[in-house]
């Protein structure tokens, strides 16, 4: 499936990125840009900006930036043809999609969806429509998982045997080793592929807009030497550490009641699901990421952790509560009677029950003294010291001073201790914490200082660089003429920088086809670099200058400055170049033994040097330094 260019022109034309954004982010106007809290990242002060005339944003806290179609697909975790898609039904426009049946002309990451859609109507066909499955259908009746939940989940069954979804991915012409890659196959040390997935229960995960991104795989095999669960490893279209299971069917659940309950399992998420408690999501059985939580902060800041009462359980539970503490969440546990999960309490006692669990759910520091109590921990004096320390530092992840402040009280009043003592401890904590993220940050900064491609242009003078990379600025000021007059004195191959000739040269080629649109130039650029490298520098020039670009009443004033300044760069560039080549001219005369060559070398140093003067007698006696 292709868009047409023309499609894609239209549909980012018609899109106003301040209006598509305003529908997840909150934004204010300030000068002629927006501003508001990033939905990428925890921030109290708002860093992200929304330019208007560029139509691009960009987090001046995060380094995320882009056009409209690159918001979507960071906020949605979705493909660049389907946040197109998305945005041209919201605008009413009619995409012209070309089916294509070479698949080398196809994305690459469509071609991994279409194979795991494909799959799941093979699994979902053996569980409802086969006689092979009717063990898996026995084993989700026992756990009272109905048809319809099925069919809502994608449910379905892996038959037993070496080859049912190989024979069945030949037969439809399924690349095998993509198939192999997202985790559906694997090769026979003789040659060949045998299915991954037998005798299995399936269950597809899907990404935040229903697309089936992978599977995991639940034995119905007694045997121990089998692993319970297999899961689709990570693929082009799958990252484990930023997809949540359920989120798809819950998250507009999650938006309506601000409130999400964390779940271990697929099953405990089905469960609730069935019993009209939707606003549930799993980890999948491992540990919460940093990047599931910045996932699941787009819809709300509220958790409720429910996981085993067991030792790994609580201990996944724990990790999970800093993880969450750190990201500005307000969290609180439940906890079921012991031995029961969320899929066995709410089968057995029903939806009043459980949402009676929600209501006594416990905040998490109460949650802890309470894990601690049960453990034994606070009988002996020395285990007691390491427990407050513990509660101490979950109060630190709190970055909101008032509530730590009433967590620090509670914990002083629990131990009968004085505040002043776990204030020091606190303090300890946030040096710590405060000492680790400046060392991070450091180095991102010493990383960044550079410009894109350095390493590849050691070459090329420091001079030479700073020269070209305001020459790169000035080109996505968004003003015709200035791009007009840029490109009749310079050529991208003119510049020395491979980084910054390269994106020269895409500039220029949307010159010729009359774009000037930023937002439209970003997106052919292919280097991530130096794309980032962009849309930096495009607001970076408007923060420093401020007041002077803002002032409206000097308008005519600021645009001949802005000439001005642009045609005092040019001649620069100009003669930097010319110096440079006067300066290998003289070397190679210094070098030549042959008089003829010399004369040669003096009759091009000639012509470099009136160059020079002429540009030097147009460019108002501009002097290089």
């Amino acid at each position: 499936m292709r868009i047409p260019e023309l499609k894609i022109e239209e549909v980012r034309n018609a899109a106003n990125i301040v209006d598509i954004i305003s529908g997840y982010v909150q934004l204010k106007k300030r000068g002629k840009n927006f501003v508001g809290l990033c939905p990428f990242h925890q921030e109290k002060t708002p860093s992200f900006t929304v330019s208007e005339e560029k139509q691009i944003f960009h987090c001046f806290g995060c380094a995320t930036g882009g056009n409209v179609f690159k918001f979507l697909m960071d906020y949605k975790s979705i493909s660049f043809v389907e946040s197109v898609q998305e945005l041209a039904e919201e605008l009413g426009i009619q995409l012209n999609l070309e089916e294509n049946q070479n698949t080398d002309q196809q994305s690459e990451q469509e071609l991994y969806y279409e194979i795991n859609v494909q799959a799941a109507k093979f699994f979902s066909n053996h569980l409802l429509e086969n006689i092979e499955g009717e063990t898996a259908a026995n084993y989700l009746k026992e756990r009272n998982v109905k048809v319809q939940t099925q069919r809502i989940f994608g449910i379905g069954f892996a038959p037993n045997g070496w080859d049912n979804f190989v024979k069945f991915a030949e037969k439809n012409k399924i690349d095998l080793p993509k198939a192999k890659a997202l985790g559906l196959i694997d090769s026979k040390d003789e040659g060949g592929y045998y299915d991954k997935y037998r005798n299995r229960i399936i269950f597809p995960i899907f990404s935040t807009n229903g697309r089936v991104i992978a599977f995991g795989g639940r034995t119905l095999e007694t045997r121990t030497d089998l692993a319970k669960y297999i899961n689709s490893p990570e693929s082009i279209i799958y990252s484990k550490r930023r997809s949540l299971y359920g989120l798809y069917h819950a998250k507009d659940e999650i938006r309506r009641l601000d409130k999400a309950i964390l779940v271990e399992g697929y099953t405990d998420t089905i469960a609730l699901f069935q019993h009209g408690i939707k606003n549930v999501v799993a980890s999948s059985g491992t540990s919460l990421t940093e990047e599931q939580v910045q996932l699941l902060s787009r819809f709300t800041k509220n958790i409720y952790v429910l996981f085993d009462a067991d030792a790994a359980g609580q201990k996944a539970a724990i990790r999970s509560i800093e993880i969450l503490l750190k990201h500005g969440f307000d969290v609180k546990v439940i906890s079921l009677p012991e031995g029961d999960d969320p899929d066995s309490f709410v089968n057995k006692n029903g939806t009043d029950a459980f949402e009676e669990e929600v209501k006594n759910s416990r905040h998490f520091l109460e949650h802890q003294i309470y894990q601690y109590e049960n453990d034994g921990l606070l009988e002996d004096p020395i285990k007691q010291t390491e427990a407050i320390r513990e509660l101490v530092k979950s109060a630190s992840l709190v970055s909101d001073e008032l509530k730590r402040s009433i967590l620090l009280k509670s914990i002083s009043r629990k131990f009968n201790l004085r505040e002043k003592l776990i204030e020091t401890e606190l303090n300890k904590f946030l040096y710590q914490s405060r000492d680790k993220r400046e060392r991070i940050e450091n180095n991102q900064r010493r990383i960044e200082k550079s410009p894109p491609g350095a390493e590849e242009n050691q070459s090329v003078s420091q001079k030479e660089n700073a020269l070209e990379k305001e020459l790169i600025n000035l080109l996505f000021k968004s003003d015709i003429q200035i791009i007009e007059n840029i490109f009749d004195h310079i050529m991208p191959d003119d510049l020395q920088n491979k980084t910054f000739r390269n994106i020269a040269q895409v500039v220029y080629d949307c010159y010729k086809e009359n774009i000037f649109q930023p937002a439209a130039i970003i997106d052919r650029i292919e280097n991530e670099a130096a794309k980032k490298y962009i849309i930096e520098n495009s607001f970076a020039g408007e923060q420093i200058s401020h007041k002077r670009w803002e002032d409206q009443t000097n308008e005519k004033k600021l645009k001949a400055d802005l000439l001005q300044f642009t045609n005092d760069l040019i001649k620069k560039i100009q003669l930097t170049r010319i110096q440079e080549q006067i300066k290998e001219n003289n070397r190679k005369i210094a070098e030549s033994e042959d008089e003829l060559e010399k004369l040669q070398l003096l009759k091009i140093l000639k012509e470099l040097q009136d160059e020079k003067k002429t540009i030097f007698e147009n460019g108002d006696n501009l002097i290089i330094k």
